[in-house]
């Protein structure tokens, strides 16, 4: 049986512990915010039927993210408080319709869809009511009292984070129940304790913070780079364009095989990492570098990403060129690209755009590619 899975992202917090200027869903996480970061990595969970972002202003909201959702998203108004909220983004759907749902705090943006699908199918292979992710305490704990301070076994702690999963119409039950009396619960996993479901947790990662104060958003979590690379046409019949051979009029001049596309991506990696230019690594006056294939190019930028400890998040892409136009070879591509990078094709942007006829791109004797990518601290 085919088990539809309805999706909750409550945001529609004040979160004035962060700051009073702007909200903490809203604050610049590597060139999009918070819940846009969230956001992206939901865009990509295939098993979610239906996902539904809880706010305090709907209309305000899809004004202020810029990446463009699908259609399986829609937005609706939140409650007073987070139990509140959940409920009402249930309560936007026919639930009939789902088998479970599940919840995720649209401040924690470091989530990956690997867990995302761990917990789905836990759930589905588990006799559970609700399962939830929870790490175990590194620090000593004390219980404070007016007695003052005792230390207690911290093995016997765990603490809640999301997403966390339960039976959709259990969860409604629990919630409408202890709402109606003015109980508010904590998370979903303690509403489902409070109405006697069975409740149990999967180990999660110390990585998979929820953002609560400034100093939560670590400079270096994340990095962008931007590249540039323009190459002139030359006599011959074919080009290699991000990783693909086509048939062309011309050739393109270069030492190597005149992958622009690839050149442009691997010095936006490079920048992000500071870590100089193509050039640096691969020097022209070298003869490896002679018709070397710019996948050993890429392929050493994204070594010396992942020793880092570093991840792609996305790479966006465009083509200023009067021919090739992009728009035919396009998907072929993007699918080139998401195996030499082995990134989501979702998460790669490529547009073509002209010089209107100015300059040598304008008169079909060059092309040029600008390219941005954005880097993750792996967790």
């Amino acid at each position: 049986m085919n088990k539809k899975l309805l999706v909750v992202i409550p945001c529609a917090g004040n979160g004035s512990r962060f700051s009073t200027k702007i909200e903490k869903q809203h604050a610049n996480m590597g060139g999009l915010s918070v819940i846009e970061n969230t956001l992206n990595v939901f865009k990509l969970f295939d098993a979610a039927s239906k996902i539904v972002v809880v706010t305090k202003n709907p209309e305000n909201f899809q004004k202020r993210i810029s990446i463009e959702l699908d259609d399986r998203f829609s937005v609706t108004e939140g409650g007073e408080s987070r139990a509140e909220s959940v409920l009402k983004g249930i309560q936007s759907v026919d639930i009939d319709e789902y088998d479970y749902v599940m919840t995720h705090d649209g401040v924690r943006p470091y989530i990956n869809v690997e867990t995302l699908k761990h917990l789905y199918e836990s759930i589905l292979q588990s006799s559970y009511d609700c399962l939830f992710y929870g790490i175990k305490p590194k620090d000593s704990i004390k219980k404070v009292s007016e007695e003052g301070c005792q230390t207690v076994n911290r093995e016997s702690f765990i603490l809640v984070q999301t997403p966390q999963i339960c039976e959709v119409e259990k969860l409604k039950n629990a919630l409408e129940e202890l709402i109606s009396k003015n109980i508010i619960p904590l998370d979903e996993s303690s509403a489902m304790e409070e109405h006697g479901y069975n409740v149990s947790f999967i180990e999660g990662s110390q990585g998979n913070i929820k953002i609560t104060f400034k100093e939560d958003l670590k400079n270096d979590d994340f990095l962008i780079g931007n590249g540039f690379d323009l190459h002139r046409f030359c006599k011959g019949d074919e080009i290699t364009f991000g990783g693909v051979k086509f048939p062309f009029e011309y050739g393109i001049e270069a030492i190597s095989d005149g992958d622009v596309i690839l050149h442009s991506l691997a010095d936006s990696i490079l920048g992000a990492l500071s870590e100089g230019d193509i050039g640096t690594a691969f020097p022209e006056n070298d003869p490896k570098s002679i018709d070397l294939d710019s996948k050993e190019i890429v392929s050493h930028c994204l070594s010396l990403m992942s020793r880092r400890g570093y991840r792609l998040n996305n790479l966006d892409i465009t083509v200023i060129s009067e021919i090739p136009k992009i728009n035919p070879i396009r998907n072929q591509i993007i699918d080139s690209l998401s195996n030499i990078f082995s990134i989501d094709p979702k998460k790669i942007g490529l547009k073509g755009s002209t010089m209107e006829k100015l300059g040598t791109i304008g008169k079909e004797k060059a092309l040029a590619v600008m390219t941005s990518v954005t880097l993750m601290k792996k967790i």
